[in-house]
């Protein structure tokens, strides 16, 4: 189970790089088949597959490295997040008010 975690740890990096990157990969002849080739290496049923390698080698130390940073964009994110519901669910209660003062008013 384990492996297929780190499988997708892996995925997600790659597909967020490929992304951006892929407008410029996909000039490079055979890059589909390399593209398929590293996915395959990257879900070996080895134990030491090329995602395990990827994770353990450039993934993880970056993480541990940048934790508190990420800690501190996730919380930024949270907290405009909520700020912008609060927001939203304020003018849903004036909106709402207003349609039943209105209503009241033209009965």
């Amino acid at each position: 189970m384990m492996d297929w975690l780190t499988y997708w740890v892996v995925y997600g990096v790659f597909s967020v790089a490929e992304f951006f990157a892929d407008i410029f990969l996909s000039w490079f002849p055979f890059y589909y088949i390399g593209k398929c080739a590293f996915l395959v290496w990257c879900m070996a049923p080895t134990p030491s597959n090329g995602s395990v390698q990827i994770y353990n080698r450039i993934i993880r130390p970056f993480f541990l490295k940048n934790e508190a940073k990420i800690d501190d964009v996730v919380k930024n994110i949270k907290d405009k997040a909520s700020e912008a519901a609060d927001k939203f669910k304020d003018e849903a209660k004036k909106a709402t008010a207003n349609i039943i003062f209105e209503e009241k008013k033209s009965s």
